[in-house]
């Protein structure tokens, strides 16, 4: 049993042999070149959208921040008081242009926030000019006649 062990073990070993080279390749192109420029193209793009990630959300939470500070209820009510008051001199602005028999308020003028908005009817349209803190200059011009509803047809 030893001899034909030891006559397998020859037959084996005297037979002809082949192997090829051995080669080794990195798989990471950082290493071996191979798509390099895609690689680092991947890199950069996974870094630069992270940085803007973080950035929208530093912004998100300074905006959310921002309306949590405007949303308390004394901001709310201090809102809608200027509201209020706005649209009050609003309406009694339009009440003195419009009406009246044309003889008195003919003209006025009054400051707002640095703003100045002067008024006056000249028989067919009442022409405001509003003049802004930087001394632009806004004319509106509002035709008189029937403000009054179409009939419809």
């Amino acid at each position: 049993m030893r001899k034909a062990a030891a006559f397998a073990m020859f037959f084996v070993m005297s037979s002809s042999l082949q192997s090829a080279e051995l080669t080794h390749q990195f798989l990471s192109p950082s290493f071996n070149g191979a798509g390099y420029s895609s690689h680092v193209l991947s890199v950069y793009n996974m870094e630069l959208s992270r940085k803007l990630a973080i950035e929208a959300q530093r912004k998100a939470d300074a905006i959310a921040a921002e309306n949590e500070l405007k949303n308390t209820p004394l901001a709310r009510f201090l809102a809608n008081l200027e509201s209020r008051v706005f649209n009050e001199l609003a309406r009694q602005m339009v009440e003195r242009m419009f009406s009246g028999d044309g003889e008195t308020n003919q003209r006025g003028s009054f400051s707002l926030g640095g703003n100045t908005i002067d008024w006056f009817r000249d028989g067919t349209e009442v022409v405001l000019n509003i003049t802004d803190t930087n001394g632009t200059l806004t004319t509106v011009r509002v035709p008189l006649g029937d403000f009054g509803w179409i009939p419809p047809a």
